[in-house]
């Protein structure tokens, strides 16, 4: 026999056993040999960033009787009693691929809301992306502003701290009056910055502002009290020409020569180079062990707002104590150390000419100081005689940190890490172009921020009140954590409402 027909045998008998058990299919005469087969089938689902595929391995078998379809998908064939089972087997991607697709998810995530809060909105904008000058080099970052840096404030228990005022507070209105009326007479002609006695009438609108702001610890329907001054400098020939109880700041290269520009740098009030007379603590601080003090700044901006009610540029940043006070951010101490090379010399800050040199445009102020026939103060020796000693704190990077800011705040400048930082370029540009008057909106945006500082001192009494907590300066003074040639310690923790270091 040859094996074509051997084969053709074969096919003929399988045939007549099929029609024996099954009847024939009035609407195909193709018939099924093989009873199983496997295949796979691939869907692929796109969402607006992300597309997640799924292999699916499908398993079809031949059933030749309804009874045992129980339990099963059913999928028709056609119009006869015959049936194809279908059993799907999901294929489970592996661990390596599932947390990766688990991480671009949460990126994306991250990304889409980031990208939300910084949103330009005019006046309902929530945050804007800046740059924060860290210790090791700026990062960029979102500041809360307007309305979601007030509700940040308050869930982060932080009332005590920072408040943000609005600029139709009546009381605001009278202190800028005020600023407007003597920024020449009083500010300009002291050098820019001086004893709170200079200023009487700044600082008593200042004060009215800080009872409305901080009732606790300033207003004496609370039992709070307002000193005016940070209490610095103690002896009276110094008084006048060391004391920085104001101060006006100006852009670096602004025509109009000015000592104190936007500080960059991070830092918090007692910790700078600032002279502070010996023993300043003890008269600043007095009767420590009955009252709490707090060192409050308010920061007045007297230059045009932008779009989303904020400085054009190098806007005051606050970051929000942490755990409401209760503990010190991570921080390293810069000593003396730090300000030699590597060879042991000294690292000298560049002169008058490297600077003109590396910055044409700040010539002229420079120029006309070198040139001045009216010197005026000398500041020379006038710096804090601990401060190489105690070293200076440099605040750390951490991804829990929460800025805010302002065009007029009032905050805590001993126990709030303060300094100015840099808008996105980008957005700015976005909100210089997309203004009603482009060209007027570059011109503001061009001129800087000038700003007005008034140092006040605040105190209670925590224990005439039940739950009335210390600040955390008080509680490291009270504790022997924060002495005249020492900083406190990075991540000190507080009991506030004992007033102790824990």
């Amino acid at each position: 026999f040859s094996f074509s027909s051997v084969c053709s045998a074969l096919c003929k008998r399988r045939e007549k056993q099929q029609q024996h058990f099954y009847p024939p299919n009035t609407h195909t005469q193709n018939v099924f040999i093989t009873h199983a087969f496997c295949g796979t089938m691939t869907t692929s689902l796109t969402t607006s960033s992300i597309t997640t595929t799924t292999t699916t391995r499908l398993l079809y078998s031949y059933s030749p009787s309804p009874s045992l379809l129980k339990g099963t998908t059913k999928r028709r064939v056609s119009s006869s009693s015959r049936k194809i089972i279908v059993r799907r087997k999901q294929v489970i991607p592996s661990s390596s691929s599932s947390s990766s697709s688990s991480s671009s998810a949460a990126a994306a995530a991250a990304t889409t809301k980031t990208t939300q809060r910084t949103e330009l909105r005019g006046k309902e904008t929530r945050a804007r992306k800046l740059s924060v000058p860290y210790k090791d080099g700026n990062k960029d970052c979102d500041v809360l502003v307007n309305d979601e840096a007030k509700e940040k404030i308050k869930a982060r228990n932080c009332s005590k701290y920072v408040s943000l005022i609005d600029g139709e507070n009546p009381k605001l209105k009278i202190l800028l009056n005020v600023i407007e009326k003597d920024w020449d007479r009083i500010g300009v002609k002291n050098k820019n910055a001086g004893h709170h006695t200079l200023w009487p009438e700044a600082f008593e609108a200042g004060k009215a502002l800080l009872e409305e702001c901080f009732p606790e610890e300033c207003s004496p329907e609370f039992g709070g009290e307002v000193l005016n001054g940070v209490g610095f400098v103690n002896e009276p020939e110094f008084q006048k020409t060391r004391a920085i109880d104001f101060m006006q700041r100006r852009p670096k290269g602004d025509f109009t020569h000015c000592k104190y520009n936007p500080l960059p740098r991070l830092h918090r009030d007692p910790d700078a180079i600032d002279y502070k007379s010996p023993n300043w603590m003890e008269t600043a601080m007095e009767n420590s062990e009955e009252y709490s003090y707090r060192y409050y700044n308010v920061w007045i901006s007297r230059t045009p707002k932008d779009p989303t009610g904020q400085v054009w540029d190098n806007p005051l940043l606050v970051l929000l104590p942490k755990d409401g006070g209760s503990k010190e951010w991570k921080y390293d101490i810069r000593t003396e150390k730090d300000n030699l090379d590597e060879n042991g010399n000294e690292i000298k800050p560049p002169s008058a000419f490297e600077q003109i040199k590396s910055n044409p445009m700040a010539a002229a102020p420079i120029v006309m100081n070198m040139f001045s026939t009216k010197k005026g103060k000398d500041f020379g020796d006038a710096t804090d005689p601990n401060y190489l000693a105690r070293g200076s704190p440099e605040l750390i990077a951490d991804d829990e940190h929460e800025w805010v800011t302002g065009p007029f705040v009032a905050f805590d400048s001993f126990d709030c890490w303060h300094g100015s930082g840099k808008w996105d370029s980008d957005a700015k540009k976005s909100l210089i172009e997309g203004s009603k008057n482009p060209m007027e909106a570059r011109s503001e945006a061009a001129k800087g921020r000038i700003s007005m500082e008034l140092r006040f001192r605040a105190r209670c009494k925590p224990n005439s009140r039940e739950g009335l907590a210390w600040s955390p300066v008080s509680a490291a003074y009270r504790s022997n954590k924060f002495t005249e040639d020492s900083v406190r310690p990075s991540e000190q923790t507080y009991d506030l409402l004992s007033g102790k270091a824990l």
